[in-house]
């Protein structure tokens, strides 16, 4: 009689229970937490002793909550950014646990993520904490068939046969060139210190986040344009969504008024006794902005400018509509933008790119026959 947990490949990280009584041998994968198959191992050695447990059935799987946990733990936090790490854990907490935390992973049935599906959505909550929800789910059954302790995923096409997919998005509406001026305008009126910051994120495209994590090192002043490859959000300072460097191009008045701003921000560490040492570019006492106090003033400007209500993030969608409708190249939105693809532009975007080749059709008229052919004149015969 014997149970032993070692890992199946050694420094693979995945923990096994290996038993052998009475000249048979069962081994089952628990998963990356040793502490937990140490604890399985003991509770089926003490039943072997007892005689109460039969060879025929396999050792208990893992309590979703435990597995769950593990992966947020040996995974999406390493893997993963902290603002990740954190919602993926709301929802669990939130939505999930109540529910399937104390059934073992491979007793989750599709009835019961059904039931924790609808229970969201029964919430009134948005059709993206829905899709949310389903994710999370699905990337804790997803990491338990990778590591052979579940053959499907109970998840796979759930929300589909809900119809609770995810909703065909109605096209962006951008700000127009003139609703853009008077903004900034109202905006150079009311909250000038914000005035580089929102006049560079219409000019550029760049997501809040980056904006915010902007500092005056990235800018190259003689061949005019901003590197972007950071993001900040709840006080960390991480890697851009995509996980790539960019270079965003200067405009002129972008590139004056930024000049103007550094300019300024030098006085000001000269003045605080800090020398001529300046870092972020858009910042509080020191430290980048919160996008919070950003959104409350872009919702102030827009109420004064006596524009409609749209997103901060919108000011990206009226960067790259505006170029779009002058007639620039796609591929150029799509570089300035940071998307991996130009497919992602395009289904974002197409629908601003003018029609500016309709004549071209008339082309292959003609190159075509007519559309009525020509018929022989026909001759009378003489009479006799």
């Amino acid at each position: 009689m014997g149970v032993i947990v070692r890992e199946k490949k050694k420094g693979s990280g995945v923990w096994w229970v290996y038993i052998t009584h009475q000249g048979k041998r069962k081994a089952k994968q628990i998963g990356r937490d040793k502490a937990k198959a140490d604890k399985i191992a003991k509770t089926i050695e003490a039943k072997l002793v007892l005689g109460q447990l039969n060879l025929d059935t396999e050792p208990t799987s893992p309590l979703f909550k435990d597995y769950a946990e593990s992966w947020l733990e040996n995974q999406i936090k390493l893997l993963r950014s902290r603002n990740t790490h954190e919602r993926y854990q709301r929802v669990l907490e939130k939505h999930v646990f109540p529910k399937l935390g104390n059934k073992h992973i491979n007793k989750v049935s599709r009835s019961d993520i059904r039931q924790v599906l609808l229970a969201v959505h029964n919430k009134g909550l948005s059709s993206s904490s829905v899709r949310l929800t389903r994710d999370v789910m699905s990337g804790v059954f997803c990491c338990a068939i990778d590591e052979e302790v579940l053959e499907t995923n109970p998840v796979t096409n759930v929300l589909k046969r809900l119809g609770l997919e995810k909703k065909k998005k109605e096209p962006t509406q951008p700000l127009t060139t003139e609703e853009v001026q008077h903004f900034l305008c109202i905006c150079l009126k009311f909250s000038p210190e914000f005035y580089p910051l929102f006049l560079c994120g219409f000019r550029t495209g760049m997501r809040l986040g980056e904006l915010l994590a902007l500092k005056w090192s990235v800018i190259d002043w003689n061949k005019r344009f901003i590197q972007v490859d950071k993001s900040y959000k709840r006080g960390e300072v991480s890697q851009t969504k995509t996980g790539k460097t960019r270079r965003v191009d200067l405009s002129d008045q972008l590139a004056e008024t930024l000049k103007t701003l550094l300019i300024q921000r030098k006085r000001e560490a000269l003045k605080s006794g800090h020398g001529e040492e300046v870092e972020w570019i858009f910042h509080k006492n020191g430290k980048p902005i919160s996008q919070n106090s950003v959104r409350n003033v872009f919702k102030r400007i827009l109420k004064k400018a006596g524009i409609r209500e749209i997103r901060v993030h919108d000011m990206r969608h009226t960067f790259a509509s505006l170029l779009l409708s002058q007639g620039e190249s796609p591929v150029y939105v799509k570089e300035q933008l940071g998307h991996h693809s130009i497919k992602i532009t395009v289904d974002i975007y197409g629908h601003l790119i003018p029609s500016s080749n309709r004549q071209a059709v008339n082309q292959l008229d003609e190159q075509q026959p007519s559309a009525t052919h020509t018929q022989p004149e026909k001759k009378e015969s003489p009479k006799p």
